[in-house]
């Protein structure tokens, strides 16, 4: 059967003419061809994009909920911060019964002036309300709001029923005509309960203000709020947080992804709702039982690969029109540019993206050919905005290295000003004010990462000078940049760290006065720039445990390598390779790390600091 079947084919096909023979040959397999190469390359693509979405909507979200962590804790810290000083101002008073009226108004413009004055130290926190037993209101701003109807509706109350001094309590998300500086902005309250920290006696309660824009303001900063979109469940399955303000305070309960916010820590799915599908991913805030969510949409992310698929159907049609118009000459012009084409495609089925198919003529073939090369090209531009994608996460992880040390280096200077105006030595508190708000001018620099080399010694000099307060017999220090060379760029808080290190590890064990010398000099077209000590110095072992340092399994640093990872690792980052950091020490003698920047200059010089 078979035989007889193709006997009738094969002797009709030897009557046609050669023309209809490469028509009637290559037709099925050019149409075969590109439904497979569509088919294929559609699934392929969809799903190593998908893939790649879900790994960068993690590392979002782990982001996100780092910073949705910061903020907490920067709330519960100044929460802390005002029970101290509030505590101190009920301490330089008489009790309520025994106050004058004219004290009784001073220390209510002093509640309010202190409350005012540590938050805005903080700028998560958008207000701080703080409530006396005796009913009286206290805010941080003014306002026209009935505030007296936080005593009314029992919320003093139930902060007192919750818990005792010193325990956290954190009040669902909402909107309210008062204990809030704007009714129309949902607010996240915590609250506290204030005690006098010598007697024990209740002075009142202390709440915290926290509004929503600020939660949501970092929710899907980083992707396309077209394709991605973020909001925040608290316990009660209520929406919290999203840049969606429609979403804001409704339920999650009647949500197609409902079902996958009572799952694990990190879950991600696609989700179809009519006739969409998104790519759900959950992750979790355990401190407060909040889930992060992520809906990205499959459409709007596989949209230009449909297209492509579309328009190598639409370029196939035309292919076999015009092959079959212009048999003729066929036979000879389609079979090579053909080959070549099939092996661009077989390599782009292997992974290998660098490809370029000849376009060698304009026919049907040049057509097919110059099609593929732009799905190709447009694949790559997928490729490498993933990698930028990357670049930005790792940019932004460096800086949260960076941010670790500056908190600590504010509190202990915050300290230091407090002794020293307790011990009446009022100038060097000044100064000491002086240079901190100096360095932390520089320090902001507009949000600029790269600053002049001229500015990062005026910031190093500054963090010296305020630790020379706190050791004073332990080290002095020279500072000698050039004036041609204060232009160059460097990145910034790089030589803070190391003179950190200078200070901690190599002059404050020393035992006697210690020295520690910045300086900076132009080689080989490079700025090298040198921070020396001549402190205790290291051995060889331990030179080389901070010369080979490396993450550990969970991408964490050693507490003295920290500094010196971020110099390095900052460095690569914005310069490349070759330019980097240098650690030389000797036991006894002292340690010298050397900075190589580009000598790029920008005008101005600094001189000598």
């Amino acid at each position: 059967m078979p035989i007889r079947w193709l006997s009738p084919v094969t002797a009709w096909y030897a009557r046609i003419q050669i023309k209809r023979k490469v028509i009637v040959a290559y037709l099925p397999l050019i149409i075969l061809s590109l439904f497979i190469l569509g088919l294929i390359s559609n699934q392929l693509f969809s799903r190593s994009i998908i893939e790649r979405t879900k790994q960068n909507v993690q590392d979002e979200s782990a982001l996100m909920v780092a910073k949705l962590d910061s903020t907490m804790s920067n709330m519960e810290i100044c929460a802390n911060l005002l029970i101290t000083d509030l505590n101190r101002l009920f301490e330089s008073y008489p009790a309520a019964a025994d106050r004058t009226a004219i004290e009784e108004v001073r220390l209510r413009n002093l509640l309010q002036s202190r409350l005012s004055i540590d938050v805005a130290l903080f700028p998560e926190v958008a207000a701080a309300v703080f409530v006396g037993t005796d009913g009286t209101v206290h805010t941080s701003y003014s306002s026209a709001n009935d505030e007296t109807q936080i005593v009314k509706n029992g919320l003093v109350e139930q902060l007192m029923a919750a818990g005792s001094y010193g325990q956290t309590h954190w009040l669902p998300m909402e909107r309210r005509n008062y204990l809030t500086s704007d009714p129309e902005v949902p607010v996240l309250t915590l609250g506290k309960v204030m005690t006098d920290i010598n007697t024990g006696r209740t002075l009142g309660s202390l709440f915290l203000l926290v509004q929503e824009s600020t939660i949501s303001g970092f929710l899907g900063s980083g992707g396309d709020m077209e394709q991605k979109q973020y909001y925040l469940v608290d316990e009660d399955m209520s929406i919290i947080a999203s840049p969606n303000e429609a979403l804001v305070l409704t339920s999650a309960v009647n949500r197609p992804e409902f079902e996958l916010l009572r799952e694990n820590p990190i879950t991600s799915e696609i989700v179809k709702q009519g006739g969409e599908r998104n790519l759900v991913t959950v992750s979790t805030y355990p401190e407060l039982g909040w889930r992060l969510v992520n809906l990205t949409s499959i459409d709007l992310l596989t949209k230009d690969i449909r297209q492509n698929g579309w328009l190598t159907v639409l370029i196939g049609l035309i292919c076999v029109i015009l092959s079959w118009l212009a048999a003729n000459g066929l036979s000879k012009l389609i079979v090579g540019p053909l080959l070549q084409l099939v092996k661009a495609m077989r390599r782009v089925m292997d992974g290998d993206l660098a490809v370029h198919a000849p376009i060698r003529t304009q026919d049907e073939v040049g057509l097919l050919a110059k099609a593929f090369n732009t799905m190709v090209q447009r694949i790559q531009e997928l490729v490498i905005k993933v990698e930028e994608e990357q670049a930005r996460k790792r940019e932004y992880e460096l800086a949260l290295i960076t941010a670790q040390v500056k908190p600590h280096f504010l509190y202990n200077t915050l300290d230091t000003i407090y002794v020293l105006n307790d011990m009446d030595r009022h100038e060097e508190a000044r100064d000491t004010t002086k240079a901190l708000a100096d360095f932390y001018r520089m320090v902001l620099s507009k949000g600029r990462e790269l600053i002049l080399l001229g500015q990062e010694a005026k910031i190093t000099s500054d963090y010296l000078s305020i630790m020379q307060v706190r050791y004073n017999e332990v080290f002095r220090y020279e500072i000698h940049i050039p004036a041609e060379l204060a232009g160059a760029p460097i990145p910034k808080l790089s030589l803070q760290p190391l003179v950190e290190n200078a200070i901690y590890h190599g002059l404050k064990t020393k035992g006697e006065l210690g020295l520690i010398r910045i300086t900076a000099y132009e080689e080989a077209g490079k700025v090298v720039v040198a921070v020396e000590d001549d402190g205790v110095g290291m051995d060889e072992q331990q030179l080389a445990e901070v010369r080979y340092a490396r993450a550990d399994e969970d991408g964490q640093q050693g507490q003295r390598s920290i500094g010196l990872y971020s110099v390095e690792e900052r460095l690569k980052l914005y310069f490349g390779e070759e330019y980097s950091m240098s650690i030389t020490s000797e036991l006894g003698q002292g340690t010298r790390v050397v900075l190589t920047v580009p000598a790029l200059r920008s005008g101005g010089g600094a001189g000598n600091v």
